[in-house]
Parts: structure tokens; C-alpha cells; sequence
């Protein structure tokens, strides 16, 4: 969303657009909803590798304080909201898919981190944002690859050939 304050002039775009998506998967699409956050610890890949994620654009100045009130809303909207010390968010989306995989339940992932295209299958779709947070590309198994021709399993090996990795 565009850069967004409020009247103490405290940017709330992030805020905004998660709470606009949220609920509007919450009402048209899940039974469940589950927010992962990455930890605000290092984790373990950062342990074994130093260099690890080291070419990423710095995170906005903006974004931690939302990130915080975001953790907040979630806990007042009574979302189970998860993170574990040690391991990113897509570690936990995984775990959870896997489960849920087992379970025989339909998944929806709603990531803009092409990272759980891997996971996708006839369970389990991704919803990827592609402008803000109201137009999502619907990520099944076909649609994965048409867009990047490679099965969903093969995705992890795609970006690592052309460098998305770390």
C-alpha cells in the first residue's frame, strides 16, 4: 500500500493492508486462519551461514513498529499467531502444511514469498499477492508451472540456479 500515517504521523500502511487481507480470507476463503511471523531473532541458517541473506535490501524503518502492532491486532482478533525462535516463518508454514497435508485438508498459503511455491500441490495453493492486497494469483500446481516451467517440487531448484537463494 502507499506510505499511509496516522495522526501521530506513525506509518500504518502495513498495518492496513495486513488487517484488509486477513479479514478478507477469513470471511471468503478459511475455516482457520494461522498468522506466521518470522522471529525477531537471528535464526539458525544465520548461524550457519554469516553471509546469510546478507544481499536482501534493508528492512524499512517503518515496518518493525507495524510489524509490532500487527503481532497485537492478531492476538486481539483471537488468530492463533505463531513463531519460533530459531527458524523463519516459511519453516513454520512448511511444518504446518505438512500437517495439515496429512490431515487431508486443503491448505491456502497467502505469501508474497515465492519460497512456498514449493510446497504447493493438488492440497495446496498459494495465494500470491500481485498488487497491494486485493489482487491474488491463485498458485496451484498448473499455474506454477506455466509461470516459472517447473513443477512446484522443482521451484527450490530454480531459484537457486538463478540466485533468489539466501
Amino acid at each position: 500500500l502507499p506510505p499511509l500515517t496516522n495522526r501521530q504521523g506513525e506509518s500504518t500502511h502495513a498495518i492496513l493492508g495486513f488487517l484488509r487481507l486477513t479479514l478478507r480470507l477469513a470471511r471468503q476463503r478459511s475455516k482457520q486462519v494461522i498468522v506466521v511471523f518470522d522471529p525477531p531473532v537471528k535464526t539458525f541458517r544465520h548461524e550457519q551461514y554469516e553471509g546469510y541473506k546478507s544481499g536482501r535490501a534493508q528492512t524499512p524503518e517503518d515496518l518493525p513498529g507495524q510489524i509490532n502492532r500487527i503481532r497485537a491486532l492478531v492476538d486481539a482478533l483471537g488468530f492463533p499467531r505463531l513463531e519460533s525462535p530459531g527458524f523463519e516463518a516459511d519453516d513454520v508454514i512448511a511444518t504446518l502444511t505438512t500437517a495439515g497435508r496429512a490431515a487431508g485438508m486443503e491448505v491456502l498459503i497467502c505469501s508474497g514469498d515465492r519460497d512456498a511455491l514449493q510446497l504447493v500441490d493438488e492440497k495446496v495453493t498459494v495465494l500470491y499477492p500481485r498488487k497491494g492486497v486485493s489482487d491474488l494469483a491463485r498458485m496451484t500446481p498448473a499455474a506454477v508451472e506455466e509461470k516459472y516451467g517447473v513443477p512446484p517440487e522443482r521451484y527450490s531448484d530454480l531459484a537457486a540456479l538463478v540466485g533468489e537463494i539466501g
